[in-house]
């Protein structure tokens, strides 16, 4: 009988083995659900992780990137490839004065041909005709005409001159002057033309003005 009774003990190897399983598995519970923490927050990925080329503008989602998730400074002109930001890929309104740092627009960031008139706003031709006030025609007298102005458009900036017959009656005209002037109240052309046609020519004085 104690024979029987010995051997329906569990010895103390049975014992300890059974909690070793038992803590065992306590960690490795333990262990899944840390992991599964770390997944539900997110991995930070930083940029030695990522290969070379390996995020590219396909790769990134329509609205992914904007100032709020750019670091400061992250973006400047030497990370930048040459001909990466132009026309094509800057949003209407993007670019205005607020955006532009101090000094950010100079001769030397300026490439060569990017800024000239049709560039920056649209053009008008301002026109004056000047009236031929000969009086008699080919009468060996020739008769200056009054100074006509081709005056700009408030906010507007005189861009070029210009000057035409539009009739030239017995072709016994010339034109007298066809100056450019600046004033604060408004830029514009004068102009002035001499005739022996007996009042049969025409013209006219031209300023070209850029939009204000």
């Amino acid at each position: 009988m104690s024979e029987l009774k010995m051997q329906g003990r569990p010895s103390a190897g049975t014992v300890l083995g059974s909690i070793g399983a038992l803590l065992g598995l306590i960690a490795l519970v333990i262990s899944l659900s840390s992991s599964a923490d770390a997944a539900s927050q997110g991995h930070q990925i930083r940029a030695s992780e990522l290969a070379p080329g390996s995020v590219t503008a396909k790769a990134i989602a329509p609205g992914a990137v904007h100032a709020k998730a750019l670091a400061k400074s992250a973006v400047t002109a030497k990370k930048l490839a040459d001909g990466a930001v132009n026309r094509r890929v800057l949003a209407k309104g993007a670019v205005i004065a607020s955006t532009i740092a101090d000094d950010a627009v100079t001769k030397a960031a300026i490439a060569p041909g990017s800024v000239y008139g049709g560039a920056l706003a649209g053009e008008t031709i301002r026109l004056t005709p000047i009236t031929d006030i000969d009086a008699v025609a080919e009468n060996g007298m020739w008769t200056a005409g009054n100074t006509e102005v081709a005056l700009c458009s408030p906010g507007e900036a005189l861009l070029g001159t210009g000057f035409a017959f539009t009739e030239p009656g017995n072709r016994e005209v010339t034109f007298l002057q066809a100056s450019p002037f600046l004033s604060a109240s408004g830029s514009g052309v004068s102009g002035r033309i001499a005739s022996n046609s007996g009042g049969t020519a025409k013209a006219q004085v031209m300023a070209i003005c850029l939009g204000g």
